[in-house]
């Protein structure tokens, strides 16, 4: 009960306003528009009229929407973006609130491929706040690479770091560690991470959100039950 109390603590506080970019990254396979994804063969009754209705009740080519998702960062704002708002909750979850938080020009998204090896090589430093939208990002808090740092425990974040200056002063200084490149440093970082070392196990809870941490892991949208609390923080609502 004494460990639950600074996290009910920190849940009960304000949310932190938005004030600076929030990049959303998904990981919805999903094609919308004409010409996009036909039902196959043993679908069940329910998908063949969820593709149906994501092939015909929307005015743009399915080949745009492809182009729009998988081209990079994507601005969520339909004043910007013709392609929305696009009634499917990985986009209406975070317009909505972005509008009610007069954010909409803040709002940006990237895709993900579930299968995907790494995470999108991004300037996340340019972001106030990035959200990780669904299970499948948690295959990243296993292997350390420099797009995931986020997600490993402070202990080894640490470690991380001390490697990393060590480098930067053999280089400095023209010792033979000084000569070892990038790609190999982290290939031996990432090797000596394990499962132990990460902190994404679950969720990031509401006290997380509060926190005013940038790095969010939350339930895809349309899902867990607890999301709209946690979407209304991120958002400052």
């Amino acid at each position: 009960l004494a460990a639950a109390a600074p996290a009910a603590a920190a849940a009960s506080q304000p949310s932190l306003p938005l004030k600076g970019k929030l990049l959303v990254i998904h990981a919805n396979t999903k094609t919308y528009g004409r010409g996009g994804d036909t039902a196959a063969a043993g679908d069940d009754h329910r998908l063949v009229a969820a593709k149906r209705s994501n092939r015909e009740d929307f005015k743009f080519a399915a080949k745009d929407y492809i182009a729009m998702r998988d081209g990079g960062v994507y601005s969520g704002d339909p004043r910007e973006n013709k392609l929305l708002p696009l009634p499917r909750p990985t986009y209406t979850e975070f317009i909505n609130r972005a509008q009610r938080a007069k954010a909409l020009d803040r709002l940006f998204f990237v895709f993900c491929p579930p299968d995907a090896p790494r995470l999108p090589r991004l300037n996340y430093r340019a972001y106030e706040r990035v959200v990780y939208a669904g299970v499948s990002f948690r295959r990243f808090a296993k292997i350390w690479q420099p797009e995931r740092h986020h997600f490993f425990k402070p202990q080894f974040q640490a470690r991380v770091m001390a490697m990393l200056l060590a480098r930067n002063r053999a280089q400095r200084s023209g010792s033979a560690f000084g000569v070892l490149p990038d790609e190999l440093l982290h290939d031996i970082l990432a090797f000596a991470s394990s499962k132990k070392d990460a902190r994404r196990d679950d969720y990031d809870d509401l006290a997380t959100v509060n926190s005013g941490q940038r790095h969010l892991f939350l339930p895809a949208p349309g899902s867990s039950g607890i999301r709209d609390h946690l979407f209304d923080a991120v958002f400052g609502l």
